[in-house]
């Protein structure tokens, strides 16, 4: 008995690296979602805090990122997106600040990631 092997298609691979938005773009977006943020309900205010802290940190605008973020989680104590994309976020301020000898930095960053991570016990375990 004869068996028949599928062929594996061959992936073409390619040199180019996928286009980085450019940063007016993105601050074009961020206008756009901040105006739709102010006329939000509460449906869709979590969503488009999300999207803005996305498009903050796509524009390298971290700080800001992590404003919106940790205002979606103030708004909304579940686990989701907000809570790995902060923790990302905290994770590279901490970087920053230890590759810049800040103390002071390193030690809130790490706060913050240890609260970050009760309250995301807390809300597995029904406490939030």
């Amino acid at each position: 008995m004869v068996f028949f092997k599928k062929r594996k298609k061959e992936k073409k691979i390619t040199n180019e690296l996928p286009k980085a938005p450019n940063k007016e773009d993105l601050m074009i977006e961020i206008e756009k979602a901040e105006k739709l943020l102010e006329n939000a309900n509460e449906n869709n205010k979590i969503e488009i805090l999300n999207q803005l802290g996305k498009l903050y940190f796509e524009a390298g605008e971290i700080d800001q990122a992590i404003n919106y973020y940790e205002l979606s989680i103030s708004e909304n104590k579940t686990i989701g997106q907000a809570n790995n994309e902060l923790l990302k976020l905290y994770n590279i301020k901490r970087k920053e600040a230890i590759d810049q000898k800040r103390d002071s930095d390193v030690q809130l960053y790490l706060k913050k990631i240890d609260e970050l991570l009760k309250l995301s016990k807390d809300i597995i375990r029904g406490k939030a």
